[in-house]
């Protein structure tokens, strides 16, 4: 009996403890290193005439160091083309309508038939229900033949898929369900969804990758609660939008049954088009020591170092010793490229004081002593900053000659590369503050909603707090009477 009782014990525990350690995956783990991949693609069926020079896809900001597009050459007399990507851990290079995960150090042969290509897309297009995975893989196949790389791109197949349209009929009938309501309804379909993996008859390393790629489409759904209140005008009434959005969480009671956070190779999924949802997911559930949550947390250190840098502020060797050694190596090659560059930004990249968050802004604006202070808190995501931001333009030189100050502040929500492309446009002092210390700045008025606008008069006191962009000349108005 004692031995069944700490048996039993043992169990129990286990299940208790938090994920911390690599669970076995068939999928293949990539080498920590900075290196560049290469696509070396031709297109093999090239006639007189043809006028494309090389397939059309996405740019990618998923890099360390932010760059959109590879290095790209064309031979138009070999018809061949050439993609360089400089990287230190996966990336997805994504054609229109299909993708090859690249490795640092990965070389990749690629021969694309134009006319076999365009049959698969003709198939493609048929409806679902006329479309078998055999003919489907045959036709890719003859269209394109990939060689080399560290993952294997998984063939096409027909496959069942959570539903991310909304229809008209589909909104108005989950209108007024709360989101332990939707939460549900997304994983009744996300477990009928992973059900056919078993009879598509995959390899385990394909089955892998699928469960963890539909996953995150489940992680994706859960995000799409407050679109399908607003689709069709399902709900208008602010209120009840305000009331639904306030219970929405990634907190899960079923956390334990997913399994793309249990190894670093989950990463995969969350690239292919939900990085932010399975990071969001893990700090919600508390898996930040799992091992994807821990390499998330390593990777989020060296993105904070390069903006830093990208900044122009202050880096110790300390920081950047105390980085991954694949991260420090891009990070020091940006490092140079900048002291050698001229600043012609408008704005500067300020320091936060030091001090608790609640010290901050009142340490800003006191910087400012005898000026009029504007403070803008805006993201490079929110569509009515960036057109308050732009429009202030054209009255910002007449109020800084009145001894107005222009103070912008966002948080790590915002693409850093983005954000400094802002800090060039726009003259002030810009800041980036973590994302989960805003609240503890104690912003006064703010209801957690951007853009919010502070204006402090000559002596550092809060003269006007404005919710929302309320047009130019209304916000001049506002300043101007502060200035009075």
């Amino acid at each position: 009996m004692k031995n069944k009782y700490y048996l039993s014990l043992l169990l129990t525990l286990a299940v208790c403890l938090p994920v911390s350690s690599q669970s076995p995956s068939h999928l293949p783990m990539w080498e920590r290193k900075s290196a560049p991949a290469v696509i070396l693609g031709r297109y093999v069926d090239w006639k007189e005439g043809d006028k494309d020079k090389m397939p059309s896809f996405w740019g990618n900001k998923e890099s360390l160091k932010g760059e959109d597009f590879p290095e790209m050459t064309t031979d138009t007399i070999a018809h061949t083309f050439t993609f360089v990507w400089d990287i230190c851990y996966p990336l997805r290079h994504q054609f229109d309508g299909w993708s090859i995960f690249l490795f640092p150090g990965d070389t990749i042969r690629l021969d694309i038939n134009k006319r076999a290509f365009a049959d698969y897309n003709d198939y493609k297009k048929r409806p679902a229900d006329s479309i078998s995975t055999p003919k489907l893989q045959e036709l890719w196949k003859k269209a394109v033949h990939i060689e080399g790389g560290t993952f294997p791109q998984p063939l096409p197949m027909r496959m069942k898929e959570i539903k991310r349209g909304i229809s008209r009929e589909y909104a108005q009938a989950h209108a007024r369900d709360s989101y332990d309501e939707w939460r549900e309804t997304c994983w009744v379909e996300y477990q009928d969804v992973v059900k056919q993996l078993d009879s598509l008859g995959l390899t385990p390393q394909e089955r892998e990758f699928h469960r963890m790629t539909i996953e995150q489409d489940y992680l994706s759904k859960l995000r799409d609660f407050m679109f399908v209140k607003k689709s069709w005008k399902a709900i208008t009434d602010e209120d009840s939008l305000a009331m639904f959005e306030n219970q929405f969480t990634f907190k899960d009671p079923h956390v334990g049954e997913l399994t793309y956070y249990r190894n670093v190779t989950g990463f995969y999924a969350c690239l292919t088009n939900l990085f932010n949802e399975g990071k969001e997911y893990i700090e919600a559930n508390n898996l930040e020591d799992s091992p994807l949550g821990r390499w998330y947390k390593e990777l989020d250190e060296a993105k904070a170092v390069m903006t830093r840098v990208k900044a122009r502020l202050s880096v110790s060797e300390n920081q950047l010793n105390a980085l991954s050694p694949e991260f420090q190596v891009q990070i020091r090659e940006i490092k140079d490229l900048m002291e050698h560059e001229v600043d012609d930004s408008k704005g500067k990249c300020r320091d936060l004081p030091e001090g608790e968050p609640q010290e901050w802004l009142p340490k800003i604006v006191a910087g400012h002593k005898g000026h009029i202070v504007f403070v803008d808190y805006w993201a490079t995501w929110c569509g009515p900053c960036r057109t308050g931001m732009k429009a202030m333009e054209g009255v910002k030189d007449e109020l800084t000659s009145k001894g107005v100050d222009f103070v912008y502040i966002t948080d790590t929500s915002s693409n850093a590369d983005e954000w400094l492309i802002y800090v060039g446009r726009h003259a002030g002092d810009h800041y980036i503050i973590p994302k989960d210390k805003i609240q503890e700045m104690q912003i006064p008025d703010y209801a957690n909603a951007i853009p919010h606008y502070l204006i402090y008069d000559r002596e550092g006191k809060l003269a006007k707090a404005i919710k929302g962009w309320p047009g130019v000349e209304e916000m001049k108005a506002n300043i101007e009477e502060v200035l009075k």
